[in-house]
């Protein structure tokens, strides 16, 4: 698994649009890693392309923030404060404009969007550098709108090679199985 995870990263590096030592080495960071693979989910549950069905996962997201903020214990355990987990909450306005994004004449996330939806797997300032990370090396775009938000559209790449990612640990584990058992 190691092996597949460091090619993922090779293949970041190798194909990066700016060489630069800082950029190549974020990324081959855990949180470039994570934010691919939830690029990666983006694509694979189809939540960009139909507004319904992203209502659907953020209600859900919301849901699970919620019952993670009634209870204490469970908040205890992942280490997360309350503060967070309200920042990583949709209102009724922020929900109506992300479903609004994806009928734009450039669809997409907004920024803002994508950090509350990772609010569990990082803190939005994390979220931001590694789109930055992302951006610099040509993966992804941000594109500014009149209203001050950034929509965030992925140039297919990274998910593509998450997807060959998940290839080579299937291929692994599938030569492992059918291995000699000594």
């Amino acid at each position: 698994m190691r092996r597949a995870k460091t090619e993922f990263h090779n293949k970041l590096c190798q194909n990066s649009a700016d060489p630069d030592p800082l950029l190549l080495k974020s990324l081959r960071s855990e949180n470039t890693f994570v934010l691919s693979e939830f690029l990666f989910l983006l694509e694979a549950f189809d939540l960009l392309s139909d507004p319904a069905r992203l209502e659907t996962y953020i209600e859900a997201h919301n849901r699970q923030l919620q019952a993670l903020i009634d209870n204490r214990e469970e908040r205890r355990l992942l280490g997360l404060e309350v503060p967070r987990l309200n920042r990583g909450l949709f209102s009724a306005i922020q929900l109506h404009k992300a479903k609004a994004n994806l009928l734009s004449a450039t669809p997409g996330l907004d920024q803002a969007d994508i950090q509350r939806l990772t609010i569990l797997l990082f803190s939005p300032e994390t979220g931001r550098r590694v789109i930055e990370a992302l951006e610099q090396a040509g993966y992804i775009s941000r594109l500014e709108t009149p209203y001050f938000s950034k929509i965030i559209r992925s140039k297919g790449v990274v998910e593509r090679y998450f997807s060959e990612y998940l290839d080579q640990i299937r291929k692994n584990v599938g030569a492992t199985k059918s291995g000699p058992t000594g």
